[in-house]
Parts: C-alpha cells; sequence; structure tokens
C-alpha cells in the first residue's frame, strides 16, 4: 500500500511538470514581431490575402486620419478592391522601424511604411509615406498579431 501511494504521489508530482509557463524573452519576441512585420511586405506585393491578414488579429482596429476605424472584415475587403484593381498597382517597401518594446503579452512598434502606386505599365502614379503605430499581442498560440493599428500621414 506504501509502495502505490509513493507511486501515486510520484505521478502527480510528474504530472505538474512542465504546467509552467516559459519565461518571456523581450528580445526574442521583439525579433518575431519585427520579422512578421518584415515579411508583410512580401506578402502584400505578392497579393498573398491569406499572408496580409495573418499579421492582424481578428478583433484588430485599424485607424487611419480621415475616416472611420475598421474592423477586421472591413480589412479584408479593402486589400481585396486593392488587388483587383485593373488601373493602378500597390506595393509596399520594406518598413523603417524605428522602435519595437515589449512588455509581457503586449509589444508597441513605431514605424514607417512608403506605399507605391503604379499604372499598369509601372509609371508611379504616387508614393507615400505612412507613420505608424501599432500595439501586438500575444495570441494564445504565442504569436504576436496586432490588435490596433494606427496611421498617420506625413
Amino acid at each position: 500500500m506504501l509502495r502505490l501511494i509513493a507511486c501515486l504521489g510520484g505521478a502527480a508530482a510528474l504530472a505538474g511538470c512542465g504546467v509552467e509557463a516559459a519565461t518571456p524573452d523581450p528580445e526574442k519576441d521583439k525579433t518575431a514581431i519585427e520579422a512578421a512585420l518584415r515579411q508583410w511586405p512580401t506578402d502584400f506585393n505578392a497579393e498573398n490575402v491569406d499572408g496580409v491578414w495573418g499579421l492582424f488579429a481578428e478583433d484588430v482596429v485599424l485607424a487611419y486620419p480621415g475616416g472611420e476605424d475598421r474592423n477586421s472584415g472591413e480589412f479584408c475587403e479593402r486589400m481585396q478592391t486593392l488587388f483587383n484593381d485593373p488601373d493602378k498597382r500597390y506595393s509596399y517597401a520594406q518598413p523603417d522601424i524605428r522602435e519595437t518594446l515589449v512588455d509581457g503579452d503586449l509589444a508597441t512598434v513605431k514605424l514607417f511604411w512608403t506605399l507605391t502606386v503604379t499604372d499598369p505599365v509601372g509609371k508611379v502614379l504616387d508614393t507615400g509615406v505612412e507613420d505608424g503605430l501599432d500595439v501586438f499581442v500575444r495570441q494564445p498560440d504565442g504569436t504576436w498579431k496586432i490588435h490596433v493599428s494606427h496611421a498617420f500621414t506625413k
């Protein structure tokens, strides 16, 4: 009987192993967030909708000066409209990431995006720079997604 109790006690102790949450690593998190931001223009320029959307949380709020805040559905519709425009091609350069701060399951990123619009033959119609501030939230699977994205025109 004592052996059974000892075995059960040992099994209970082993069952508790590995339950502890991993120690946060802000530098590793910063690297993951910045890698995702650098991947985004590649996905956008390839019109990879899943990749473009993959950076954003389902409950995202996207704010742009002079417009209404957009939710995930409105954002997806906007991307489809851009990608389906036969008269214009939109492309983003790599982001100019100025600062990434990570604190637990939240992070903020200050960055600049450069968007170029061309016609079907490649003539540049417009180039704009957006000053942005994104709030990332760690997801249950450990990935980071944008929860609030706020753009400012320059």
